[in-house]
């Protein structure tokens, strides 16, 4: 399997962090995965790839394993991951 593998700081407080897994959580919902979420780590799977993500204090960490018919596609989910983590982790 190809992976992707992500580590960010950031300066979200509690309220915010537990926001942005719930807005994960719904994404990927909306994209089919089964989701869970405990404490604050979700961990999703769905049709060629599974994965986890924590948004602890001061550091978000982000692991996807990729699945033979993603693989192709794992440079354009990278640059858009980094984007998206840019847009909601960004400081104040």
């Amino acid at each position: 399997m190809s992976k992707i593998d992500i580590t960010r700081r950031h300066h979200l407080s509690d309220q915010e962090r537990a926001a942005a897994l719930d807005d994960l959580s719904a994404y990927l919902q909306d994209i089919g995965a089964d989701v869970a979420i405990e404490d604050d780590q979700l961990t999703f799977s769905g049709r060629g790839y599974k994965g986890t993500v924590s948004i602890s204090p001061g550091l978000a960490k982000g692991y996807i394993s990729l699945g033979l018919l993603a693989r192709p596609f794992k440079g354009q989910l990278e640059k858009a991951i980094h984007e998206h983590l840019e847009a909601r982790l960004a400081a104040p």
